[in-house]
């Protein structure tokens, strides 16, 4: 029998089923907001492209599906969510965590190592990428693990391991159980066997969810208005939250604007408008101001002509003013990418040696250079101003982008009229969200618009996205996504920028680190794969006439970013947010 199968059986029978909490569910009701899809294309899968990571997105599903830990910006420290104790083994080779003895799914069993182990066994099918840094994850006991390191210790791969969401081998057993096989057998990722695993992975939906986290829902709580994820008793933090609900309303900022004015939606995370957050304010409802610590990127799909010509890709980033470009994204709420070095602004000169920094090529706004550019790759203006190539085709290309994103609908409108100005025939095509991010990662798409950088502390995770995960290299099921060649010749040298990116941030020498992403950052610096054109901050209604217990705008848990460090997670976790009724 496999391992965690065998390992979660035995401690079935030391420990028996844990049986259910007697605690009383909280009497209050949280008011939130998130673009879920409807049944039945929504479904309760840990790895589905319309489960969890879609439905409930970063702030809800780790209050259903916890990691092991959530990360403090402010003090660089971890506080425990799933595990009880972290850290590198005394000889480096491994990383060693335990999980909270009172750690329990929502059916009253326990979280074990078998969860861990099934769970990274599913994420080395699906190509995660801590697999970049390590081996091996074992099971020392029935709550301790240790992920042993392939190569050097990695504080990055420390990140990875803590902030991963663990799934139940009750669940997921079989098919981890398929993946061990497949590695046993020495087959790879290019393999028949493989790509079928990968594929019934992400097709996999569960009938039950079970949650580590206080609340946990079923499909039938789901419909167009809202979905309701009710509070559940066997979570290590079921008795300090204050919700007995957790109310998510259905849609982005033109559905939100009214609940947050009425008083029905007590917090949300969607972009408004400059004149919008102005209606709130004179509401008098509370705005808190974080850092989004990403921004909208223009995506190419670089086996469409001319986006695989270099001197294009530069002359589009010199033709937008990207400060326009971000008060169309997010009013003030936004500012331009400066560096333009898949690193954001603010942390450039923390990941990123003196020298590096002041040789990144800023593409200030530049018509005329751009102009020459265009001429250089072999691009004239016809009469009607437009660009057109050797034989008189014009650039004639479609960009789509998701309709229900106002900071990303915004920020791609403004580009496709400066870049049509400049002499391109762009069509401006805008879709449902979903169907844009499939369309990315098939590679079904000319240009597009996602998120670029990350809330990560390493440059090796800011690099990430979109380069890594919108392209052939972080996908599956033969998806090629932007199809930027990873492997090329550079300076008269071989490199492979997979590798560089994955290795920017590993080990404990910071010097090191600044040098290798300086190397990475000068690449896409000069390379442009895909146009960084703003940096979002995330000015976010807290109606306390819904919700009680806001911590004022000096607290320091407002340097954590929106994503997967967000304050929301930890201050509903805490009982720090309670309902205002």
């Amino acid at each position: 029998m496999k391992r965690y199968i065998a390992l979660l059986l035995a401690v079935v029978m030391l420990v028996g089923i844990v049986p259910v909490s007697a605690q009383e569910a909280p009497e209050g009701t949280w008011l939130g907001t998130w673009p879920y899809v409807l049944p039945p294309e929504h479904d309760l899968g840990s790895f589905t492209a319309s489960g969890l990571a879609a439905n409930l997105g970063n702030v809800y599903r780790s209050l259903v599906e916890m990691p092991f830990a959530f990360y403090m910006w402010s003090s660089g420290e971890y506080e425990p969510m799933l595990a009880s104790e972290w850290g590198f083994t005394e000889d480096n080779t491994a990383y060693r965590v335990t999980i909270n003895a009172d750690a329990m799914w929502s059916d009253g069993s326990p979280v074990t190592s078998a969860d861990v182990l099934a769970t990274y066994s599913i994420g080395r099918i699906r190509g995660w990428s801590q697999y970049n840094y390590i081996s091996e994850v074992r099971a020392i006991d029935d709550k301790t693990v240790e992920f042993v390191f392939s190569g050097e210790p990695s504080l990055v791969a420390e990140r990875l391991i803590l902030k991963e969401y663990i799934v139940a081998a009750a669940n997921y057993g079989e098919l981890a159980a398929r993946a061990d096989e497949i590695v046993a057998a020495g087959l790879t990722r290019d393999s028949e066997e493989w790509a079928a695993l990968a594929s019934d992975i992400g097709a996999f939906k569960p009938d039950v969810l079970l949650a580590s986290g206080p609340y946990t829902y079923t499909l039938d709580t789901v419909n167009d208005a809202f979905m309701t994820m009710q509070w559940q008793p066997n979570s290590i933090f079921s008795g300090s939250v204050q919700f007995g609900e957790i109310k998510l309303w259905a849609g982005e900022t033109e559905v939100t604007t009214p609940l947050v004015l009425s008083g029905e939606l007590a917090h949300s995370t969607n972009v408004y408008p400059a004149n919008t957050v102005t209606s709130f304010e004179s509401a008098g409802i509370n705005l808190v101001t974080i850092p989004r610590a990403y921004g909208p990127a223009l995506l190419f799909q670089h086996d469409t002509y001319p986006f695989n010509i270099v001197e294009v890709r530069q002359a589009m980033a010199y033709a937008i003013n990207r400060d326009e470009n971000a008060f169309l994204t997010n009013g003030i709420g936004a500012s331009g990418t400066v560096y333009m070095s898949g690193i954001l602004d603010d942390m450039v000169t923390l990941l990123l040696d003196e020298e590096t920094v002041e040789s990144l090529n800023r593409y200030e706004y530049n018509l005329e250079t751009a102009a020459g550019l265009m001429e250089t790759a072999g691009f004239t203006l016809d009469d009607e101003g437009k660009w057109v190539d050797a034989e008189g085709n014009r650039i004639s290309v479609e960009y789509k982008f998701p309709a229900e994103f106002a900071d990303f609908s915004g920020a791609s409108q403004n580009a496709i009229d400066q870049l049509n100005a400049f002499g391109f025939d762009i069509t401006a095509r805008a879709n449902p969200w979903q169907e844009v991010a499939a369309d990315i990662r098939a590679g079904n798409f000319q240009l597009s618009v996602w998120s670029w950088a990350q809330g990560s502390p390493f440059a090796t995770s800011q690099f990430f996205g979109p380069i890594q995960r919108f392209n052939y290299v972080g996908l599956t099921d033969g998806q090629i996504g932007m199809n930027f060649q990873m492997e090329f010749e550079y300076n008269g040298e071989m490199v492979n920028l997979q590798d560089m990116i994955n290795n920017a941030s590993t080990g404990l020498d910071v010097e090191a680190q600044r040098e290798r992403a300086g190397d990475v950052a000068t690449i896409i610096n000069d390379l442009m794969p895909f146009i960084p054109l703003n940096v979002m901050l995330s000015v976010e209604p807290m109606n306390e006439a819904a919700i009680a217990g806001v911590p004022d705008d000096s607290d320091p848990i407002w340097l954590n970013p929106s994503g997967v460090d967000h304050p929301i997670i930890w201050l509903i976790l805490q009982g720090t947010l309670s309902d205002a009724q």
